[in-house]
């Protein structure tokens, strides 16, 4: 799977920092549906529906961002991404009450190394902003 749109696009380093902190352009899901590789996909909903135990379809693993209206379903059941959304903040890193236990609760779901990531992210966003 080639990654050259997104140096193309989005200039030589391009992120797109979820709400969580996460970086949607690293995203599996986000790579994918950008590259309109339906075989990856296939195999993404596959190795979703197995750590999530649902069953997702690969039309359901497509995504344009968290920050887009064409989300996947893990993310259009995001509580933090709809709190987010709702406050009207870019990132958790804007809110008054980051980290929140919604928030925590969400790493905590994840393996360590991207929550780790994605708590570094926000908290380096945060301190931009005190």
């Amino acid at each position: 799977m080639t990654r050259s749109h997104s140096t193309r696009e989005m200039g030589e380093n391009p992120t797109m920092i979820a709400y969580c902190g996460l970086d949607c352009v690293e995203c599996e899901a986000y790579i994918a549906t950008q590259d309109n590789d339906f075989e990856a996909l296939i195999e993404l909903a596959k190795k979703w529906s197995e750590n999530h135990d649902t069953s997702y379809r690969p039309e359901d693993i497509e995504c344009g961002g968290c920050q887009s209206d064409r989300l996947n379903e893990y993310c259009n059941r995001c509580g933090v991404r709809d709190c987010g959304v709702s406050h009207g903040f870019e990132t958790c890193a804007e809110c008054q009450d980051y980290p929140c236990d919604k928030l925590s609760q969400e790493w905590k779901s994840w393996n360590m190394a991207d929550w780790t990531i994605a708590k570094a992210t926000l908290d380096e966003r945060s301190s931009e902003s005190d």
